[in-house]
């Protein structure tokens, strides 16, 4: 507005939402410290692999290979879509160390959900060797391709005979995801499993092993189940499509 001559011209009054320059610092600051503290904070939860990750300890190789184990969920791979999640189970066997330095034979059977059923088997294909065998470190290749071009980690996370159950990790989670650490996708370095010794489901051992793979730092969200009911065997010979699971 206009003023008379002769006097002093108003300042207009500062409103209540305005603020000084000082202020004005003093919040843009305080704000790129909280953003800085959250990201740094969410990094470090993300962090994978976990800084304490492990494997077993003590680990007991012939009392784990002494029976079959039945996978009860699984996560999924290139060699392992989930249009194959129905009897799922892994053998193991002691073999003498040939030239490729092999100490294991794996034995792996899956079938299609979808009838009729097409198996697909291993057969005696798939071989192990000992990496680690107090920390359950192994890697699993193809029998005829030399470990050290061709295999990929077997590590046994956590292990229990007693209570017979078993987490299977393909290597360390090196990859970051929402809900946690995830191995990789492709044949090696992959895979997440949940093992049992009895092939019908028990939902509270699961669950049990479920909460110590997410304690370690997995990621939940990649396991999917396997159907175990209405399994029929068959036999090797009546595979029509290799697996490669470990």
């Amino acid at each position: 507005h206009f003023c008379r001559v002769g006097t002093t011209v108003a300042t207009p009054e500062r409103s209540l939402f305005s603020e000084s320059a000082s202020q004005a610092m003093m919040r843009a600051q305080h704000f790129i410290f909280v953003a800085g503290l959250y990201l740094g904070l969410s990094s470090a939860a993300t962090t994978c692999p976990p800084s304490d990750f492990e494997t077993v300890s003590d680990f007991d190789l012939d009392a784990f290979i002494s029976k079959r184990w039945w996978v009860q969920q699984q996560m999924e791979v290139t060699y392992l879509p989930k249009s194959q999640n129905r009897c799922v189970y892994a053998e193991y066997e002691k073999r003498k160390p040939g030239l490729l330095g092999y100490d294991v034979t794996v034995h792996n059977h899956a079938e299609d959900v979808a009838l009729p059923h097409r198996v697909h088997d291993s057969g005696k294909n798939i071989c192990a060797k000992i990496v680690d065998q107090t920390r359950g470190k192994l890697e699993v290749a193809p029998c005829f391709l030399p470990p050290s071009i061709s295999a990929g980690p077997y590590w046994v996370v956590a292990y229990s005979e007693s209570e017979g159950y078993a987490l299977i990790s393909g290597g360390a989670p090196k990859h970051s995801a929402e809900g946690g650490c995830r191995t990789g996708k492709r044949t090696n370095g992959s895979g997440l499993w949940i093992f049992t010794r009895q092939q019908a489901r028990d939902q509270v051992l699961v669950d049990k092993v479920r909460s110590l793979a997410a304690s370690i730092g997995f990621d939940l969200f990649v396991l999917n189940d396997v159907d175990q009911t209405q399994c029929n065997e068959v036999s090797a010979a009546a595979s029509e499509e290799p697996l490669l699971l470990p």
